[in-house]
């Protein structure tokens, strides 16, 4: 069929709001960015060993929550989708269902990551004051990973139904809680490569006491 210039549909506000999205999730993961390039200043100032271990279990930290994020990019793409298609009650199950499979993972990961603290600690380094130091924070954080496992999924949420602001906010105030509970833990507690977790534990405590109240607004508007 020769359509000529039939062919070329340009619809300014959907530029509009595919640009809107893209700079706040742009300004998201730089936040994110610079939470942990600060955590990573604080580690510095530790010593040689600490900052050898906790470049190790940053790679474990990957293994655990990268699944947890995947997760809710996938429920995203199912609430858009319904909530585009104005399935309400869809967009309540998948975030429910979501939402168990990554309690379920965090549960799972968590527990080999406990148990198998020392073993995965050897696949990276032989030294074993590294190894000591990386088995302190997998055995602390491995009791955490559910937490942001829960975080994902309404993460997964509020990109699902087109609000990214909460999002940005969320991710902005775990990294600042993170970064200055690291700083009071590492200089003035002075607790060393634990005071890490703890301060992943605090950003995402944080992070929570804000997005769920938005989220249990969210789901009693959809049941009106």
């Amino acid at each position: 069929l020769n359509l000529g210039k039939r062919w070329f549909i340009f619809d300014h506000t959907m530029l509009y709001k595919t640009i809107s999205y893209g700079i706040v999730t742009a300004l998201q993961q730089s936040t994110v960015q610079i939470g942990k390039l600060g955590i990573q200043m604080i580690v510095n100032t530790m010593g040689v060993s600490t900052t050898a271990a906790f470049n190790a279990v940053n790679r474990t930290d990957d293994f655990a929550i990268v699944p947890e994020q995947n997760i809710a990019h996938a429920m995203t793409a199912v609430m858009a989708q319904n909530k585009g298609a104005k399935e309400e009650q869809r967009v309540r199950v998948a975030f429910r269902v979501g939402n168990r499979i990554e309690l379920i993972y965090g549960i799972i990961v968590g527990l080999l990551f406990f148990f198998l603290a020392n073993l995965i600690m050897g696949l990276f380094t032989n030294d074993l004051k590294v190894i000591k130091l990386g088995e302190v924070y997998l055995h602390c954080i491995a009791f955490m990973y559910i937490l942001p496992a829960i975080t994902n999924a309404i993460q997964g949420y509020f990109r699902g139904i087109g609000d990214l602001k909460i999002t940005f906010f969320s991710s902005l105030i775990n990294m600042t809680g993170r970064v200055i509970s690291a700083m009071i833990f590492v200089f003035t507690l002075r607790l060393g490569m634990i005071g890490i977790p703890l301060s992943y534990l605090v950003g995402w405590i944080c992070m929570l006491a804000f997005e769920v109240p938005f989220l249990i607004h969210m789901l009693k508007k959809t049941l009106a």
